[in-house]
């Protein structure tokens, strides 16, 4: 049921190249929308149309907008959905890419966690200065989302740790105290 990534049979019109996005029609948005809701499972749809799963699930999140233009009565193949992105999203992604550069030169260990949380900063301070003109809008930081800008923003030399580590960092502070507690108790030296 797997299609292969190098041919498609019009379901999604032209997977794109390294750093482009696929082009989706309506029609196979629909589709999928179609299989899903019924209770197939969101990784089998993926797998059977060669998406990722963060792709279906914009899709079914965008699934009001999509059933109206399927409404409006236009044509279904010829219909294409896009989202630009916006100004502050490539800003974002530029002052992210420096700060991932300085890391790596300074040989700092990223983490996925710790660069979707600074991602994620960025963009809200960013949106804060705009102002109003992006109320309503949301970024995520998702896996997807960083594959695709760690690939637009040619990072293949910087490594990221996928496994978030878990910092407690009041025990990182009182371990000193208690290990001298324990060393003066047991009178080891």
């Amino acid at each position: 049921m797997s299609r292969s990534r190098h041919k498609s049979s019009g379901d999604v019109a032209g997977t794109a190249e390294k750093g482009q996005c696929q082009v989706i029609t309506v029609e196979t948005k629909v589709k999928i929308i179609e299989r899903v809701e019924p209770g197939e499972k969101l990784l089998d749809v993926a797998h059977s149309y060669n998406m990722n799963c963060s792709t279906i699930g914009t899709i079914l999140k965008n699934k009001d907008t999509i059933m109206e233009r399927v409404k409006s009565a236009v044509p279904m193949m010829s219909t294409i959905i896009s989202k630009k992105r916006g100004k502050v999203m490539g800003e974002m992604e530029k002052l992210l890419s420096v700060w991932m550069q300085d890391q790596h030169q300074r040989r700092v260990l990223l983490r996925l966690m710790l660069i979707q949380v600074k991602a994620k900063s960025l963009y809200e301070d960013l949106k804060m200065k705009r102002g109003e003109e992006l109320e309503g809008t949301s970024f995520n930081a998702s896996h997807g989302w960083f594959h695709q800008f760690k690939a637009r923003a040619n990072l293949h030399k910087v490594k990221v740790s996928g496994k978030a580590v878990s910092v407690d960092m009041v025990a990182a502070q009182e371990f000193p105290e208690m290990l001298r507690e324990i060393t003066e108790e047991g009178k080891f030296t």
